[in-house]
Protein backbone atom coordinates (compact mmCIF):
# COMPACT_ATOMS: atom_id res chain seq x y z
CA UNK A 1 0.00 0.00 0.00
CA UNK A 2 1.00 3.64 -0.44
CA UNK A 3 1.34 5.42 2.90
CA UNK A 4 1.82 9.12 3.68
CA UNK A 5 2.99 10.58 6.99
CA UNK A 6 2.45 14.36 7.30
CA UNK A 7 4.52 16.28 9.87
CA UNK A 8 4.48 19.95 10.86
CA UNK A 9 8.28 19.68 11.12
CA UNK A 10 11.00 17.18 11.98
CA UNK A 11 12.36 17.42 15.51
CA UNK A 12 14.51 15.68 18.12
CA UNK A 13 11.79 14.32 20.42
CA UNK A 14 11.20 10.60 20.66
CA UNK A 15 7.95 10.89 18.74
CA UNK A 16 9.85 11.70 15.55
CA UNK A 17 12.08 8.67 16.05
CA UNK A 18 8.91 6.55 16.17
CA UNK A 19 7.71 7.97 12.85
CA UNK A 20 11.06 7.37 11.14
CA UNK A 21 11.15 3.80 12.43
CA UNK A 22 7.52 3.20 11.42
CA UNK A 23 8.39 4.35 7.91
CA UNK A 24 11.50 2.18 7.63
CA UNK A 25 9.79 -0.93 9.01
CA UNK A 26 6.80 -0.48 6.70
CA UNK A 27 9.19 -0.16 3.77
CA UNK A 28 10.73 -3.47 4.84
CA UNK A 29 7.25 -5.00 4.73
CA UNK A 30 6.93 -3.97 1.08
CA UNK A 31 4.89 -0.78 1.38
CA UNK A 32 5.69 2.59 -0.17
CA UNK A 33 6.06 5.31 2.48
CA UNK A 34 6.48 9.07 2.04
CA UNK A 35 6.68 11.96 4.48
CA UNK A 36 5.31 15.40 3.68
CA UNK A 37 6.55 18.45 5.59
CA UNK A 38 6.69 22.22 5.15
CA UNK A 39 10.02 23.24 3.63
CA UNK A 40 10.71 25.34 6.74
CA UNK A 41 11.49 22.19 8.72
CA UNK A 42 14.98 20.93 9.44
CA UNK A 43 16.07 17.66 7.87
CA UNK A 44 15.00 14.60 9.91
CA UNK A 45 17.09 14.28 13.06
CA UNK A 46 16.28 10.56 13.02
CA UNK A 47 17.23 9.30 9.55
CA UNK A 48 14.65 7.51 7.43
CA UNK A 49 14.77 5.66 4.15
CA UNK A 50 11.35 7.04 3.22
CA UNK A 51 11.02 9.74 0.58
CA UNK A 52 10.32 13.25 1.87
CA UNK A 53 8.06 15.69 0.07
CA UNK A 54 8.55 19.38 0.89
CA UNK A 55 5.65 21.84 0.65
CA UNK A 56 6.32 25.55 0.10
CA UNK A 57 4.15 28.57 0.91
CA UNK A 58 1.91 27.89 -2.07
CA UNK A 59 1.60 24.21 -1.26
CA UNK A 60 3.75 23.25 -4.23
CA UNK A 61 5.54 19.98 -3.53
CA UNK A 62 9.15 19.16 -4.31
CA UNK A 63 11.49 16.29 -3.51
CA UNK A 64 14.38 18.76 -3.49
CA UNK A 65 16.05 18.70 -0.09
CA UNK A 66 17.03 22.37 -0.32
CA UNK A 67 14.61 23.29 2.45
CA UNK A 68 14.86 26.53 4.41
CA UNK A 69 14.65 25.85 8.16
CA UNK A 70 15.68 29.39 9.12
CA UNK A 71 12.73 31.15 7.54
CA UNK A 72 10.90 33.30 10.09
CA UNK A 73 7.42 31.90 9.69
CA UNK A 74 4.66 31.68 12.26
CA UNK A 75 3.30 28.35 13.39
CA UNK A 76 0.02 29.17 11.65
CA UNK A 77 1.83 29.84 8.38
CA UNK A 78 3.67 26.52 8.64
CA UNK A 79 0.36 24.76 9.32
CA UNK A 80 -1.10 26.39 6.20
CA UNK A 81 1.87 25.28 4.08
CA UNK A 82 1.27 21.67 5.09
CA UNK A 83 -2.46 21.95 4.54
CA UNK A 84 -1.99 23.44 1.06
CA UNK A 85 0.46 20.67 0.21
CA UNK A 86 -2.06 18.04 1.26
CA UNK A 87 -4.78 19.71 -0.82
CA UNK A 88 -2.59 19.59 -3.93
CA UNK A 89 -1.94 15.86 -3.64
CA UNK A 90 -3.80 13.81 -6.30
CA UNK A 91 -6.72 11.99 -4.66
CA UNK A 92 -5.43 8.54 -5.57
CA UNK A 93 -1.81 9.11 -4.42
CA UNK A 94 -2.09 7.28 -1.09
CA UNK A 95 -4.13 4.49 0.42
CA UNK A 96 -3.50 5.51 4.02
CA UNK A 97 -2.40 8.73 5.72
CA UNK A 98 -0.94 8.39 9.22
CA UNK A 99 -1.72 11.42 11.33
CA UNK A 100 0.47 11.76 14.40
CA UNK A 101 -0.32 15.14 15.94
CA UNK A 102 -3.40 17.27 16.55
CA UNK A 103 -2.33 19.81 13.93
CA UNK A 104 -1.62 17.20 11.26
CA UNK A 105 -5.04 15.67 11.93
CA UNK A 106 -6.68 19.08 11.51
CA UNK A 107 -4.69 19.74 8.33
CA UNK A 108 -5.85 16.39 6.95
CA UNK A 109 -9.47 17.28 7.73
CA UNK A 110 -9.24 20.69 6.02
CA UNK A 111 -7.71 18.95 3.00
CA UNK A 112 -10.68 16.57 2.89
CA UNK A 113 -8.56 13.47 3.43
CA UNK A 114 -9.82 12.28 6.82
CA UNK A 115 -11.48 9.25 5.21
CA UNK A 116 -7.96 7.98 4.40
CA UNK A 117 -6.42 8.80 7.77
CA UNK A 118 -5.60 6.84 10.87
CA UNK A 119 -4.53 8.74 13.97
CA UNK A 120 -1.56 7.59 16.06
CA UNK A 121 -1.65 9.54 19.33
CA UNK A 122 1.61 9.70 21.30
CA UNK A 123 0.58 12.16 24.04
CA UNK A 124 -2.36 14.25 25.19
CA UNK A 125 -0.87 17.43 23.76
CA UNK A 126 -3.46 19.89 25.06
CA UNK A 127 -2.55 19.18 28.68
CA UNK A 128 1.15 19.72 27.97
CA UNK A 129 0.41 23.09 26.38
CA UNK A 130 -1.60 24.25 29.40
CA UNK A 131 1.31 23.41 31.68
CA UNK A 132 3.77 25.29 29.46
CA UNK A 133 1.68 28.42 29.89
CA UNK A 134 1.39 31.54 27.73
CA UNK A 135 -1.54 32.88 25.72
CA UNK A 136 -0.60 31.04 22.52
CA UNK A 137 -0.31 27.68 24.26
CA UNK A 138 -3.53 28.34 26.16
CA UNK A 139 -5.43 28.95 22.93
CA UNK A 140 -3.89 25.92 21.22
CA UNK A 141 -4.86 23.74 24.18
CA UNK A 142 -8.50 24.37 23.23
CA UNK A 143 -7.86 23.82 19.52
CA UNK A 144 -5.96 20.53 19.76
CA UNK A 145 -8.77 18.40 21.27
CA UNK A 146 -10.88 19.13 18.19
CA UNK A 147 -8.79 16.46 16.47
CA UNK A 148 -10.16 13.86 18.91
CA UNK A 149 -13.70 14.61 17.72
CA UNK A 150 -12.95 13.77 14.09
CA UNK A 151 -13.95 10.14 14.61
CA UNK A 152 -10.73 8.88 13.06
CA UNK A 153 -9.42 5.32 13.31
CA UNK A 154 -7.39 6.04 16.46
CA UNK A 155 -4.42 4.13 17.87
CA UNK A 156 -2.72 5.24 21.09
CA UNK A 157 0.79 4.44 22.31
CA UNK A 158 -0.19 3.47 25.88
CA UNK A 159 -3.24 2.14 27.68
CA UNK A 160 -3.62 5.35 29.67
CA UNK A 161 -4.87 7.11 26.53
CA UNK A 162 -7.66 4.64 25.73
CA UNK A 163 -9.96 6.82 27.79
CA UNK A 164 -8.18 10.03 28.73
CA UNK A 165 -10.19 13.24 29.04
CA UNK A 166 -11.52 13.98 25.51
CA UNK A 167 -9.47 11.22 23.88
CA UNK A 168 -11.13 7.85 23.31
CA UNK A 169 -9.59 4.88 21.50
CA UNK A 170 -9.73 1.08 21.43
CA UNK A 171 -6.31 0.16 20.01
CA UNK A 172 -2.87 0.34 21.65
CA UNK A 173 0.48 0.20 19.86
CA UNK A 174 3.53 0.70 22.05
CA UNK A 175 6.59 2.18 20.30
CA UNK A 176 9.64 0.06 19.61
CA UNK A 177 13.18 0.07 20.96
CA UNK A 178 16.25 -0.56 18.81
CA UNK A 179 18.09 -3.29 20.70
CA UNK A 180 21.16 -2.93 18.49
CA UNK A 181 21.67 0.48 20.13
CA UNK A 182 20.08 0.04 23.56
CA UNK A 183 21.59 -3.10 25.08
CA UNK A 184 23.30 -3.98 28.38
CA UNK A 185 27.05 -3.88 28.90
CA UNK A 186 27.65 -7.37 30.27
CA UNK A 187 31.30 -6.57 31.02
CA UNK A 188 30.70 -3.30 32.86
CA UNK A 189 33.29 -2.99 35.66
CA UNK A 190 32.03 -2.57 39.20
CA UNK A 191 33.26 0.66 40.80
CA UNK A 192 32.43 0.78 44.50
CA UNK A 193 34.09 4.18 44.91
CA UNK A 194 31.92 6.15 42.50
CA UNK A 195 28.17 6.14 41.90
CA UNK A 196 26.74 7.74 38.77
CA UNK A 197 23.05 8.52 38.62
CA UNK A 198 21.66 10.00 35.44
CA UNK A 199 18.62 11.53 33.85
CA UNK A 200 17.47 13.21 30.67
CA UNK A 201 17.42 16.91 31.52
CA UNK A 202 14.28 18.81 30.59
CA UNK A 203 13.47 22.48 31.15
CA UNK A 204 9.72 21.93 31.59
CA UNK A 205 8.73 21.78 35.27
CA UNK A 206 6.47 18.77 34.77
CA UNK A 207 9.47 16.70 33.63
CA UNK A 208 10.61 16.74 37.26
CA UNK A 209 14.34 17.41 36.78
CA UNK A 210 14.44 19.72 39.80
CA UNK A 211 13.31 16.91 42.12
CA UNK A 212 16.18 14.75 40.88
CA UNK A 213 18.65 17.59 41.47
CA UNK A 214 17.30 18.12 44.98
CA UNK A 215 17.53 14.40 45.70
CA UNK A 216 21.10 14.35 44.41
CA UNK A 217 22.06 17.16 46.77
CA UNK A 218 20.64 15.17 49.69
CA UNK A 219 22.42 12.00 48.60
CA UNK A 220 25.74 13.81 48.20
CA UNK A 221 25.77 14.55 51.92
CA UNK A 222 26.11 10.82 52.53
CA UNK A 223 27.68 9.52 49.32
CA UNK A 224 30.53 11.95 48.71
CA UNK A 225 31.62 10.37 45.42
CA UNK A 226 28.18 10.33 43.83
CA UNK A 227 27.70 12.19 40.53
CA UNK A 228 24.62 13.28 38.58
CA UNK A 229 24.95 13.10 34.80
CA UNK A 230 22.34 15.07 32.86
CA UNK A 231 21.87 14.25 29.19
CA UNK A 232 20.98 17.34 27.13
CA UNK A 233 21.46 19.52 30.18
CA UNK A 234 22.91 23.03 30.10
CA UNK A 235 26.08 23.54 32.13
CA UNK A 236 25.21 27.07 33.21
CA UNK A 237 22.06 25.78 34.94
CA UNK A 238 24.25 23.79 37.35
CA UNK A 239 27.28 26.05 37.63
CA UNK A 240 27.02 26.18 41.43
CA UNK A 241 26.24 22.48 41.88
CA UNK A 242 29.29 20.31 42.51
CA UNK A 243 29.10 16.83 41.03
CA UNK A 244 26.56 17.59 38.29
CA UNK A 245 27.83 17.09 34.74
CA UNK A 246 26.02 17.72 31.45
CA UNK A 247 26.32 15.61 28.31
CA UNK A 248 25.07 16.12 24.76
CA UNK A 249 24.58 12.68 23.16
CA UNK A 250 24.22 13.09 19.41
CA UNK A 251 22.03 10.36 18.01
CA UNK A 252 20.87 7.09 19.52
CA UNK A 253 24.29 5.42 19.49
CA UNK A 254 25.70 8.03 21.85
CA UNK A 255 22.50 8.01 23.89
CA UNK A 256 22.88 4.27 24.41
CA UNK A 257 26.46 4.85 25.55
CA UNK A 258 25.20 7.47 27.99
CA UNK A 259 22.72 5.06 29.59
CA UNK A 260 25.34 2.30 29.87
CA UNK A 261 27.70 4.69 31.72
CA UNK A 262 25.20 5.01 34.58
CA UNK A 263 24.68 3.07 37.78
CA UNK A 264 21.05 4.26 38.04
CA UNK A 265 18.62 6.05 35.76
CA UNK A 266 16.13 8.36 37.47
CA UNK A 267 12.91 9.82 36.06
CA UNK A 268 10.69 12.17 38.07
CA UNK A 269 8.06 13.36 35.56
CA UNK A 270 4.66 13.82 37.10
CA UNK A 271 2.01 14.19 34.39
CA UNK A 272 0.16 11.59 32.34
CA UNK A 273 1.53 8.85 34.58
CA UNK A 274 1.17 5.46 32.93
CA UNK A 275 2.25 6.82 29.55
CA UNK A 276 5.04 5.10 27.64
CA UNK A 277 8.32 6.82 28.52
CA UNK A 278 11.18 6.34 26.10
CA UNK A 279 14.10 7.07 28.48
CA UNK A 280 12.75 4.56 31.01
CA UNK A 281 12.38 1.87 28.33
CA UNK A 282 15.78 2.66 26.79
CA UNK A 283 17.68 2.68 30.08
CA UNK A 284 15.90 -0.53 31.08
CA UNK A 285 16.99 -2.08 27.76
CA UNK A 286 20.56 -1.13 28.68
CA UNK A 287 20.32 -3.11 31.92
CA UNK A 288 20.40 0.00 34.12
CA UNK A 289 18.51 0.01 37.45
CA UNK A 290 15.50 2.33 37.19
CA UNK A 291 14.11 4.72 39.81
CA UNK A 292 11.03 6.41 38.40
CA UNK A 293 7.54 7.68 38.77
CA UNK A 294 4.84 5.44 37.29
CA UNK A 295 5.72 5.45 33.58
CA UNK A 296 5.43 2.45 31.32
CA UNK A 297 7.10 -0.08 31.22
CA UNK A 298 8.23 0.45 34.85
CA UNK A 299 6.50 -1.52 37.58
CA UNK A 300 7.30 -2.86 41.05
CA UNK A 301 8.98 -5.95 39.58
CA UNK A 302 11.48 -4.14 37.35
CA UNK A 303 12.03 -0.71 38.96
CA UNK A 304 11.86 1.32 42.16
CA UNK A 305 8.73 3.44 41.90
CA UNK A 306 8.53 6.88 43.50
CA UNK A 307 5.64 9.19 44.17
CA UNK A 308 5.29 12.32 42.00
CA UNK A 309 6.99 15.53 43.12
CA UNK A 310 8.64 13.81 46.05
CA UNK A 311 12.36 14.35 46.59
CA UNK A 312 12.44 12.29 49.79
CA UNK A 313 10.96 9.29 47.96
CA UNK A 314 13.72 9.42 45.33
CA UNK A 315 16.34 9.43 48.09
CA UNK A 316 14.76 6.54 49.99
CA UNK A 317 14.23 4.39 46.88
CA UNK A 318 17.84 4.98 45.84
CA UNK A 319 19.04 3.79 49.23
CA UNK A 320 16.81 0.71 49.06
CA UNK A 321 18.34 -0.14 45.69
CA UNK A 322 21.88 0.62 46.79
CA UNK A 323 21.60 -1.59 49.88
CA UNK A 324 20.08 -4.68 48.21
CA UNK A 325 22.33 -6.00 45.44
CA UNK A 326 20.27 -9.17 44.99
CA UNK A 327 16.99 -7.30 44.51
CA UNK A 328 18.75 -4.87 42.17
CA UNK A 329 19.91 -7.73 40.01
CA UNK A 330 16.46 -9.31 39.97
CA UNK A 331 14.78 -6.08 38.90
CA UNK A 332 17.30 -5.49 36.13
CA UNK A 333 16.77 -9.05 34.83
CA UNK A 334 12.99 -8.60 34.88
CA UNK A 335 13.34 -5.29 33.03
CA UNK A 336 15.32 -6.96 30.25
CA UNK A 337 12.48 -9.47 29.89
CA UNK A 338 9.76 -6.82 29.96
CA UNK A 339 11.27 -4.71 27.17
CA UNK A 340 11.35 -7.60 24.69
CA UNK A 341 7.81 -6.66 23.63
CA UNK A 342 9.26 -3.51 22.02
CA UNK A 343 11.15 -5.32 19.25
CA UNK A 344 10.61 -3.08 16.23
CA UNK A 345 9.72 -5.88 13.84
CA UNK A 346 6.92 -7.01 16.17
CA UNK A 347 5.68 -3.45 16.58
CA UNK A 348 5.66 -2.98 12.78
CA UNK A 349 3.69 -6.19 12.24
CA UNK A 350 1.05 -4.99 14.68
CA UNK A 351 0.90 -1.62 12.91
CA UNK A 352 0.56 -3.43 9.59
CA UNK A 353 -2.38 -5.39 11.00
CA UNK A 354 -4.04 -2.14 12.06
CA UNK A 355 -3.51 -0.66 8.59
CA UNK A 356 -5.15 -3.69 6.98
CA UNK A 357 -8.01 -3.48 9.47
CA UNK A 358 -8.48 0.18 8.55
CA UNK A 359 -8.47 -0.50 4.81
CA UNK A 360 -11.16 -3.16 5.29
CA UNK A 361 -13.35 -0.92 7.41
CA UNK A 362 -16.75 0.14 5.97
CA UNK A 363 -15.81 3.82 5.84
CA UNK A 364 -13.57 3.26 2.85
CA UNK A 365 -16.16 1.34 0.84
Amino acid sequence: MNILIPVINFGKSGGYRVLSKFADELLQLGHNVDFISPETSIQPYYPTKAKILWANKKGNISENSDNKPNLKESGFSIFLNLTKGLIKLPNDSYDVIISNHSLTALAIKIAGLQHKSIYYVQAYEAELLMLLGGLKNHLLSYLYPLSYKMNLFTIVNAEIYLDYKKLKASRVLYPGVDFTLFYPNLEKPFNKNKIIIGTIGRMENFKGTRFIVDAFKELKKKYTDIQLHVAFGVEKDFINDEGIHCFQPHGDKELGNFYRSLDYYICAGYIQLGAFHYPVAEAMSCGIPIITTQYYPANEANAWLVRPQNTRDIVSQFELAQNDLFLKGEKVKQGLIDVKQFEWKDVAKKLNNFLNEFLQSPKLK
